[in-house]
């Protein structure tokens, strides 16, 4: 497995923190990996005003990371992280061995993240968010959260991550990433679908994959956040990637 071992960063989604991955990482971990989970500005431990939240200031903190790490990583995102990651291989692509897209949005075509949720019929997303007077932050229910966002959790599970979710800002929700063919095209893809997912269904999913030409994709038969009811299956999704000799398409 040593000539097997890779570097990962992890990429949270929207509301959450470098915390939801924690069980992934011990598994990745037990497979020989090298795994770093970090807190985007105003998640987790970190404690930026979400007055000063903006895609700009997510991307930073992901490149300062890549920029101390030893060579290449596997660079995952899941949900929103998506729209980050791809920021980032635009403006590094150098920096990353492959993009993993977990139960994520895809940005394509320059549409923004609301955008490609507006387009998502089948998503019951945007309907249960609890918008600020000035939308300049958003929130969600408990039934939402449990229903909605972590589908398969248990109640129990749910107690104890709720106190975690911070308010999240919408700002980066409504920024657009603008891709190239010579940076982030040429940077390899892959995705871990899910097919119990009520915030970007199976079908936006596949929808995104399309628009990027990902076709190195594991279906997992799970909800939106497998990081929190399936971190084994999807570590073993990612370690099973990150290996793979699968080539980008000419």
């Amino acid at each position: 497995m040593k000539n097997s071992s890779k570097t990962f960063l992890l990429i949270h989604g929207a509301w959450e923190g470098a915390w939801s991955w924690k069980e992934t990482t011990t598994h990745l971990q037990k497979n020989g990996h090298s795994v770093k989970a970090i807190d985007l500005p105003g998640h987790g431990d970190d404690k930026t005003p979400t007055s000063e939240i903006n895609m700009a200031l997510y991307a930073n903190r992901v490149k300062a990371e890549l920029e101390k790490t030893e060579g290449k990583v596997v660079l995952v995102g899941h949900s929103f992280g998506g729209f980050v990651i791809t920021q980032v291989a635009e403006e590094m692509p150098e920096k990353i061995e492959k993009l993993v897209y977990v139960a994520s949005a895809i940005p394509y075509e320059g549409k923004t993240a609301i955008e490609v949720f507006e387009e998502d019929q089948e998503s019951e997303f945007l309907e249960n968010l609890i918008f600020s007077e000035d939308k300049s932050t958003a929130t969600m229910s408990k039934e939402t959260i449990m229903n909605v966002i972590f589908t398969g959790a248990t109640e129990a599970q749910i107690d104890v991550l709720l106190p975690k979710l911070v308010v999240q800002a919408t700002a980066p929700f409504f920024e657009q990433v603008i891709t190239t063919q010579e940076n982030f095209g040429r940077v390899p893809k892959a995705y871990i679908e899910t097919t119990l997912d009520r915030v970007i269904s199976l079908k936006a999913q596949r929808h995104g994959q399309k628009m990027l030409g990902i076709d190195e994709v594991i279906t997992l038969k799970y909800g939106h956040v497998p990081l929190e009811t399936a971190p084994e299956k999807l570590a073993n999704a990612l370690n099973a990637i990150a290996v793979s000799n699968h080539q980008v398409p000419a």
